[in-house]
């Protein structure tokens, strides 16, 4: 059971590979063996830029962090959560497409996708916390701790935001009415999250759960406003499949990008009248209108990359590579930077502050270093699949008795 859940988590789970659409409940089956590799590429150059962000985060002194171009840098850092979510909700409707009855129902391939998800939600919590043992949390009282060992990252809700999406597909039945309820849920949302961020759930509602609903100091991907990425992911999944099946789907992109820019566009227009003047405070953390921008901006990227592939043939491999192996690179990656260069020992050598520079250079590192890395596993789970099952169930299993000795 270990060894297989693993196995699937990676090679299979939402943020793995995009999935061949064929969508027994729509009209046509176009797109049947296709693969669409701008799906991989929107997730893997957020991964890429994910890097140089947590590197930037970890090292970047304050004194460097006050200029311009420190704006627009977090800015484009500020891109790579909503893409990373969009791709994930994405992903999910063209694997749900391509066997649409066997997702309205508790089958076993229902059973299947809930332990994969079960498993990167494990991971998601053992990723903060890989020096604590289970005596901490069993004797831990400081809530300091506590709100640490249960903040909510980008795979928690990447989690959570994929169960409404069952769910909801669960309930709507039909792709087109699944649709409609998803971008129903994505714009409530976006504009509750003003409202929510305005409470504090930390004493009404246990801590876990109302770490999800927003940061209350820790958490730094609460459900409101980040969902809305993933839903938005999974509306343009469904009418890039029906554009697919009529092929029309080069001039639905088309159509995409111009959205994109007029959401990029009004968002910031916007932010200029009185009508909206309640969003103004927190603008970058809470407002509709800036998701707004974001969510523009990510089909402007996620449309441009389907032109690439689809005119020029450009997919370059390592970054597909990367979003195929988005579970392990986003996984190794921050337990390099935060649990081993960041150590006592190595941050002894090398320290702690770097200028833009050392961070470039750094993540330029750790880059190549990732792709390497997934690299070998893509190719060892292709050529010995057992071997890359019992290889991964013995990682598992380590990292489970250590926890359970310390």
């Amino acid at each position: 059971m270990l060894m297989n859940t693993a196995r699937d988590t990676l090679s299979e789970a939402t943020n793995s590979a995009a999935a061949r659409p064929a969508p027994a409940a729509a009209p046509a089956q176009a797109g049947r063996g296709e693969r669409y590799g701008f799906v991989d590429l929107l997730r893997g150059f957020a991964l890429i830029v994910m890097i140089e962000t947590h590197v930037v985060n970890a090292y970047l002194p304050p004194a460097a962090r006050g200029n311009r171009f420190f704006f627009w840098l977090s800015f484009v850092n500020g891109l790579v959560a909503p893409s990373f979510l969009f791709a994930s909700g994405f992903s999910i409707i063209l694997q749900a497409r391509r066997r649409w009855e066997d997702w309205l129902h508790f089958s076993p391939a229902f059973a299947k996708r809930m332990r994969r998800l079960g498993f990167i939600f494990l991971v998601a919590y053992y990723i903060h916390l890989p020096h604590f043992g289970i005596s901490r949390f069993l004797t831990e009282r400081d809530p300091a701790f506590w709100k640490r060992a249960l903040q909510v990252d980008v795979l928690q809700c990447i989690v959570l935001s994929l169960l409404l999406v069952n769910v909801l597909i669960l309930i709507g039945r039909r792709p087109r009415v699944f649709f409609w309820m998803a971008a129903a849920a994505a714009a409530a949302a976006a504009l509750a999250t003003p409202w929510i961020w305005g409470q504090d759930f930390s004493g009404r509602l246990p801590l876990a759960i109302a770490l999800y609903l927003n940061p209350h100091g820790v958490s730094l991907f609460p459900l409101f406003p980040w969902i809305s990425f993933l839903l938005a992911g999974s509306c343009l999944a469904h009418l890039f499949l029906n554009a697919v099946a009529a092929k029309a789907d080069a001039r639905v992109m088309r159509l995409v990008m111009i959205a994109g820019g007029a959401a990029i566009a009004a968002g910031w227009l916007a932010r200029e009248l009185s009508l909206f003047s309640a969003w103004q405070a927190g603008f970058y953390r809470t407002s509709p209108l800036y998701v707004l921008i974001r969510l523009g901006c990510v089909l402007v990227i996620c449309s441009g990359l389907y032109f690439l592939e689809k005119g020029r043939g450009w997919v370059p491999h390592a970054v597909r590579l990367a979003g195929q192996e988005s579970l392990l690179v986003y996984t190794l990656h921050l337990l390099l930077i935060f649990s081993v260069l960041r150590s006592r020992t190595v941050a002894a050598v090398l320290g702690r502050e770097a200028g833009y520079g050392a961070c470039l250079l750094m993540s330029a590192a750790i880059i190549l270093l990732m792709i390497a890395l997934a690299r070998v596993w893509h190719s060892r789970k292709q050529k010995s699949p057992r071997a890359a099952r019992l290889a991964l169930a013995v990682i598992v299993g380590v990292n489970a008795v250590v926890f359970l000795l310390q």
